[in-house]
């Protein structure tokens, strides 16, 4: 059984402007499940992006508020929350989802009425190909992941093979179809490739003890990765293990232990301490959440403040409430400058703009490895163009 679970952003409704015109936007994001940690951070950034705005757009004679949605990482629930929200005339824009295959439901279901949708976190190369106008994205998608993870097993880990997992989600099934087709090109012999659900771990790393492979990488998030992990140093397989930005979350080393050592990923979003500005932030963020944000958080601040310029913009152009469709215009013609340091900062992750498709203009990727106090450490930063991704 599933059920929408909506929840109201409550106090953030601006005071003392009784006549003052009601703007509304919206996450979508797991918000229950095994995905709440990450999912939360999406509603979390978006929260203090809007906090942050509200006396922007209070000046400006608008009540701004925010409403979240949990889709429990489910396309089939993604659906129905979609149809909710185009329901809702009054959501102007949203900011999600978190994963590829909720992003991809939900965008084609929000098509029509051209509803923007700004994406933190989800990486699948098709979302940027079928010719949404109302879609746009903030991180690195999964062929630039592949990229540097190939470059990295075969320049760093020097590996004659690879046995490959996906968890057969969309994000999983399209990261790791990215890296075959790269580790092709850099002639790096591929020892298996094979889909699995938690469920079937055990199974799964009786193939890889038997492949011999020197380096296992896994594509998919973290709940499988985990255990996948864990359960291949349990049965003694010593591999390298690597991913991608799925498990670039906090739960990632609750579920893998010790087995988390060593563990190499690629990842759109990094530690959170690497950007030059993002010191307030996690200042707010602790004091609101009594706990450390992670970069799903920074790129959600982000991808919401993006959406809140778009729709500043719009609501400018019209003289009024804009229209759905004027948001997304404005949206795709946002251009944020980079900022190093102070309390001005319109962005944390740097400059943002977006290529027709909807992909950054320029983003960052990082090649992380957890060393053996399970503390992240940067191994490799890589700069990605939306041009190099033609």
């Amino acid at each position: 059984m599933t059920a929408l679970r909506t929840v109201v952003l409550s106090g953030l409704l601006i005071a003392g402007l009784a006549q003052a015109t009601s703007l509304k936007i919206a996450t979508i994001s797991p918000l229950s499940g095994s995905l709440t940690a990450i999912g939360s951070e999406v509603k979390r950034g978006a929260e203090l992006a809007v906090k942050d705005h509200l006396q922007e757009f209070k000046t400006l004679g608008y009540d701004l508020t925010l409403t979240s949605y949990d889709d429990q990482a489910s396309a089939t629930l993604g659906t129905q929350i979609a149809d909710t929200v185009l329901a809702d005339k009054s959501i102007l824009g949203v900011v999600g989802a978190l994963n590829s295959s909720v992003s991809n439901v939900v965008a084609q279901a929000f098509a029509p009425a051209k509803l923007a949708l700004i994406s933190p976190a989800s990486t699948n190369d098709a979302l940027t190909e079928n010719g949404w106008n109302h879609f746009s994205r903030i991180v690195s998608p999964d062929g630039a992941q592949s990229v540097a993870a190939a470059n990295y097993i075969a320049d760093e880990l020097k590996a004659s093979s690879v046995f490959v997992v996906s968890d057969n989600t969309a994000y999983g099934n399209g990261l790791t179809k990215a890296l075959l087709r790269t580790l092709k090109k850099r002639n790096v012999k591929v020892a298996d490739y094979v889909g699995t659900g938690a469920a079937d771990v055990a199974g799964v790393v009786k193939q890889i003890k038997a492949s011999n492979a020197p380096v296992v990488y896994f594509g998919g998030t973290d709940d499988t990765g985990g255990l996948l992990v864990k359960a291949l140093r349990a049965g003694g397989v010593k591999a390298a293990f690597m991913g991608g930005d799925g498990l670039d979350s906090p739960s990632f080393l609750k579920r893998a232990g010790d087995a988390g050592a060593g563990v190499i990923y690629t990842t759109v979003f990094g530690p959170v301490n690497s950007f030059s500005n993002s010191l307030s932030f996690t200042t707010a963020y602790r004091a609101a959440y009594q706990t450390s944000p992670s970069g799903v958080a920074v790129y959600a601040y982000d991808a919401t403040s993006v959406l809140l310029a778009g729709l500043k913009a719009a609501a400018a152009k019209a003289g009024s409430v804009p229209s759905r469709v004027q948001v997304s215009e404005a949206v795709r013609g946002v251009n944020l400058a980079a900022c190093f340091g102070g309390t001005q900062c319109n962005t944390i992750t740097g400059a943002i703009g977006f290529s027709s498709t909807g992909e950054r203009l320029r983003s960052r990727l990082m090649v992380m490895k957890f060393d053996s106090m399970l503390q992240a450490q940067v191994a490799k930063i890589q700069t990605v163009s939306a041009a190099d991704l033609k």
